[in-house]
């Protein structure tokens, strides 16, 4: 029997679940890693694993609402004064503008529109101005002055736009449609969310950092941590400037500094690496129990001015997983989580304080959280398991192709997008132990894809999915 009829023959037995489910986490991912691609294609997705019949239904209307223009990429805030960024001030910071003045309106066929009249701030003229959304729903389309910047989903996930035809030291009018879309894959959350939770406006210069990675690596009692910034050059012409950086220990002393010197043709991108040793990290690793952050500034210079600064928090140390347990610097770790959904920052250190006194030292939220969400989680020393917002209640038992959202192809793209977006936004903060696919929201084909994306993007982080119910897109045993 060749691989592919032997998949089938399990999947279409329920063989396959049973004996995923005797399985140590290694070993399923790479059961799962040996069958043929077609194994993972929608023509062999999931089949039920008993042979109760179905009663069929039409499969859900895709969203149409797609994502158009939504940037995806590390959250963070560029700060022009050196003192905001390392307090992670945002309110002190000119360049930070909250949105809070919407009127609210509704369209002939139902859709919520927020409008707000906003002026923006004259040294914003030859910058990038950028919109930061939270909540809007399901759905929402953006537009400035009339003209359309993009679109997005995912109430839980913030989403950006840069807007191109904003104009610097004059009244923009903003416009925030929330469509009636579907719910999907949101209907099994069963909570009343905000239509618009939050909103604000910050702007980047010219030459700017896009994104970054960050990795740390021990070398006995020392440390050395590597940063690939992308760094972009949105100017007619070519431009030379230097992405400078300098490393704060958790004490506060200046631990190591550097600078290179960038060239970059007109309208370009490139990725550049900074290096550097800590010495003494190896003794100051982070973790729930000791929490010991350095803070990484990043901040371009051109000429004698600095024309924008990005602070990252960094945390030394390792995270891996293996025969169903997790460890941190090399030691296991007993996982103890609390489902928790943030409502304010004031809120949640009160709630971390008093789970920490309850023995819990973990937060696993239903979707992803806002900025200041994982901020915290790295300085008051939680461990946070993120999960994408895939909570869907829809046919969840229904395991034909098709049947649940999670076994249907036609939404492996919503799917992906939002476990991307989830990924891309946190990934460097050292309070994310681990990943999640979703809330039980059943599986099959789209939570297979998104777990291998997943591995392939993060080796070393467990992945959860409690709704696997045996199978092999879950590394540890733990639920909520």
């Amino acid at each position: 029997m060749n691989s592919k009829a032997a998949y089938l023959c399990m999947t279409q037995t329920g063989y396959g679940t049973r004996l995923t489910a005797r399985m140590k986490p290694l070993y399923r991912y790479l059961f799962a890693a040996m069958l043929p691609a077609a194994a993972l294609s929608p023509m062999y997705a999931s089949s039920p694993a008993d042979t109760t019949a179905v009663t069929a239904k039409a499969p859900l209307p895709l969203p149409a609402t797609g994502y158009e223009g939504r940037l995806l990429r590390s959250e963070f805030m560029s700060y022009t004064i050196r003192q905001n960024a390392a307090n992670d001030d945002r309110e002190a910071e000119w360049n930070y503008l909250p949105v809070e003045n919407f009127t609210q309106s509704r369209t002939a066929d139902g859709n919520i529109v927020y409008t707000a009249t906003v002026e923006l701030p004259e040294f914003w003229a030859d910058r990038i101005i950028m919109l930061h959304c939270e909540g809007g729903r399901n759905s929402h389309r953006v537009s400035v002055n009339g003209t359309a910047v993009g679109s997005a989903r995912d109430s839980g996930t913030p989403s950006e736009f840069e807007l191109p035809n904003a104009v610097a030291g004059r009244t923009n009018t903003l416009r925030i449609e929330l469509t009636a879309d579907t719910d999907e894959p949101e209907s099994g959350l069963r909570r009343q969310r905000a239509d618009l939770t939050s909103c604000f406006l910050y702007s980047q210069p010219r030459t700017r950092i896009w994104d970054y990675d960050v990795s740390t690596v021990l070398t006995g009692s020392d440390g050395e941590l590597t940063a690939r910034v992308v760094v972009e050059n949105r100017y007619p012409s070519e431009e030379t400037f230097s992405l400078c950086f300098d490393v704060f220990s958790p004490e506060g002393r200046v631990e190591e500094y550097g600078t290179k010197r960038v060239t970059l043709p007109a309208g370009d991108r490139d990725t550049v690496t900074l290096r550097a040793t800590i010495y003494g990290a190896g003794k100051k690793l982070w973790s729930a129990e000791k929490p010991a952050l350095y803070r990484l500034t990043l901040f371009v210079r051109k000429g004698d001015r600095i024309l924008e600064y990005v602070p990252v928090n960094v945390g030394f140390g390792t995270v891996s997983h293996a025969e169903g347990r997790v460890y941190r610097n090399g030691k296991p770790v007993e996982l103890r989580p609390a489902r928790c959904n943030a409502t304010t920052p004031a809120a949640l250190r009160r709630e971390i304080a008093a789970l920490k006194k309850e023995g819990f030292n973990t937060l696993w939220p239903d979707t992803p959280q806002p900025w200041w969400f994982y901020d915290i989680c790295d300085r008051t020393g939680m461990y946070v398991i993120d999960q994408a917002n895939i909570n869907t209640s829809y046919e969840t038992g229904n395991r034909r192709i098709g049947g649940c959202l999670s076994n249907d192809p036609a939404w492996l793209p919503e799917y992906m997008e939002r476990t991307q977006a989830m990924f891309r936004r946190s990934h460097t903060h050292p309070c994310i132990v681990a990943w999640s696919l979703g809330g039980q929201s059943g599986n099959g084909f789209n939570l297979y894809r998104t777990y291998l994306w997943l591995r392939t993007a993060d080796p070393n982080r467990p992945i959860l999915y409690d709704g696997a119910g045996g199978e092999w897109n879950n590394d540890l045993p733990l639920t909520r």
